[in-house]
C-alpha cells in the first residue's frame, strides 16, 4: 500500500473516533483530552500526507520515464558525419566530437576494429533526408497508452531498396557463431478416438550456422572535392550505400560460396536439387505451375507469400507475350496473381546470346518469408587513406562489412527455373 494510502486509512480512523467523542452528551476530562490528541494527531498527518503525495508524484513520473540512452545514441548515429571523418583523417588530424564518441561506443559494443580502421554506424551509410526510423506516436481513442508507429532500423533502410530485401531477405544483426535450427521430420499431427492415442515421433533437426564473410567497397575521392563540395556528406553515403547494396544483393542469389563470398540462393538449390531445367521463353503457365508447386511443398494457404526474382530481360519477355486477340500480357497476369516480381541484374545476369540471338537466366520462385537471412556482424568499418594515391591527389576510402547469407526450408519453400530464355 501505499505511503498515501496509508496515511488516508489512519485518517479516517481518527474523525470516526472524534465524531464519536463530540456526540457524548457530556465531555470527561479523559474524552476531551482525547479529543485533543487526536487533533494533533490529524493536524501533523495532514503535513505528512501532503509530502507522500510529492514523494509519489515525482517517482511516478521517474517510472513513466523511459531510458533514453539508445534513443539518443541512434540520434547521434544518424548526425554521424563521414565527410568530417574523411577530411580529419585525410590530414592526419583526430577524429573529434561526435565522430570519435560514437566511433569509440562501437569499438565498446563490437569489439575493436583493425589499427587505424573507424568503426561507422549503419546509418552513416543509410541517405541524409532519410528519416524512415523515427517513432510517431499518437494516443489511441480508447486506452491510455501511447501507441508507436512501426520504424526501421538503419539496416532496413540501409537494404530498403535492394533486390534482395524486397525478395524476402531480411537483414538481422548478430554476434559470435550464431546457429538457427531447422526441423526436417518428426512432429506430425494424428487424429485419435476418444480414449485413445499415439506414440510420440523423434523429431529430426538440423542447424545451419552462418559464418563471417568479408564485403568491401574501395571508393576514390580527390582532395580538392573534400575541401570544396558542400554535399559531400551526400555524396558520401549515397555511393557507399549503393556499392555496398549491390555486393550483398548479388552475394544473397549469385554468391559462389568460393574467393571469401557466401553461398547465395542459386549455390543452395543448386546443391538441394531445387532446380528446373525450362530451356524455353517463361510463359505465364511456366510461372505460375512454379509457383503452385512451392505452394503445395511448403503447404501455403495464400498465393501472396509466394515471391518471384528474375534478371530484368525477363520484364521484357513477359511484357511482349500477348495473350491472343488481346491487349493482356503474361505480365499483366502474373501481377494480378501474385503481385509484383522483383526484377534485377544483381539477381540474374542474362547470358550471351547465342547464334538464334537467345539468352539464358534464372527465375528464383520462393515464399522466403523469415527463412531468407542476411545476418550482419557488428558495424562497418572504414579506412581513410591519404597516401597510396597521393600523387594523384585522390583519398581511397575503404568500407568493411561483415555479412553471411542464410535460407532454410530449402526443399520445400525454394525453387530455381534456370536455362530461362528470353527469345522464342
Amino acid at each position: 500500500m501505499l505511503k498515501s494510502q496509508e496515511i488516508m486509512l489512519a485518517q479516517s480512523k481518527r474523525r470516526e473516533r472524534m465524531a464519536e467523542i463530540q456526540k457524548s452528551e457530556e465531555v470527561g476530562d479523559e474524552g476531551r483530552t482525547e479529543l485533543r490528541s487526536l487533533t494533533d494527531a490529524y493536524s501533523g498527518a495532514e503535513i505528512e500526507y501532503r509530502a507522500a503525495l510529492i514523494v509519489e508524484g515525482a517517482e511516478r513520473e521517474a517510472i513513466k520515464e523511459t531510458d533514453k540512452a539508445g534513443d539518443d545514441f541512434a540520434r547521434e548515429c544518424r548526425s554521424f558525419n563521414l565527410a568530417a571523418v574523411v577530411e580529419a583523417r585525410s590530414e592526419s588530424l583526430p577524429l573529434t566530437g561526435r565522430e570519435l564518441e560514437v566511433s569509440q561506443e562501437l569499438h565498446q559494443r563490437h569489439g575493436g576494429a583493425q589499427k587505424g580502421d573507424i568503426m561507422v554506424p549503419w546509418e552513416a551509410l543509410a541517405p541524409v533526408e532519410q528519416r524512415a526510423d523515427v517513432p510517431v506516436t499518437t494516443t489511441p481513442a480508447s486506452g491510455g497508452n501511447l501507441a508507436s508507429r512501426p520504424v526501421m532500423s538503419a539496416l532496413e533502410r540501409l537494404f530498403a531498396d535492394s533486390a534482395a530485401e524486397r525478395f524476402g531477405f531480411r537483414t538481422v544483426a548478430v554476434s559470435g557463431k550464431p546457429s538457427w535450427p531447422e526441423m526436417t521430420s518428426g512432429a506430425s499431427a494424428h487424429w485419435v478416438a476418444e480414449g485413445q492415442g499415439t506414440d510420440a515421433e523423434a523429431i529430426t533437426t538440423t542447424t545451419r550456422t552462418p559464418s563471417i564473410k568479408t564485403a568491401t567497397a574501395r571508393y576514390l575521392l580527390s582532395r580538392q572535392s573534400i575541401k570544396e563540395n558542400p554535399a559531400l556528406e551526400g555524396v558520401l553515403r549515397r555511393d557507399l550505400q549503393e556499392v555496398m547494396r549491390e555486393a550483398v544483393d548479388k552475394a544473397a542469389f549469385q554468391g559462389t560460396g568460393a574467393n571469401g563470398q557466401p553461398l547465395g540462393l542459386a549455390g543452395l538449390l543448386d546443391a538441394a536439387n531445387r532446380t528446373d531445367d525450362v530451356g524455353a521463353p517463361p510463359h505465364f503457365s511456366t510461372l505460375l505451375a512454379a509457383a503452385v508447386s512451392v505452394m503445395e511443398s511448403a503447404k501455403l494457404a495464400d498465393l501472396g507469400k509466394i515471391k518471384i526474382g528474375a534478371a530484368p530481360i525477363l520484364l521484357e519477355t513477359l511484357a511482349n507475350a500477348l495473350v491472343t486477340g488481346t491487349a493482356v500480357s503474361d505480365l499483366d497476369r502474373l501481377q494480378t496473381t501474385l503481385g509484383k516480381p522483383v526484377f534485377s541484374s544483381q539477381i540474374s545476369p542474362t547470358a550471351a546470346r547465342d547464334s538464334t540471338g537467345k539468352g539464358a537466366s534464372t527465375v528464383f520462385v520462393g515464399a522466403p518469408d523469415g527463412l531468407a537471412l542476411i545476418p550482419t556482424w557488428g558495424a562497418p568499418e572504414l579506412i581513410v587513406d591519404p597516401y597510396s594515391e597521393s600523387k594523384t591527389g585522390q583519398v581511397a576510402l575503404t568500407v568493411f562489412t561483415f555479412v553471411d547469407v542464410l535460407v532454410q526450408r530449402l526443399g520445400t519453400h525454394f525453387l530455381a527455373l534456370t536455362n530461362v530464355q528470353d527469345r522464342v
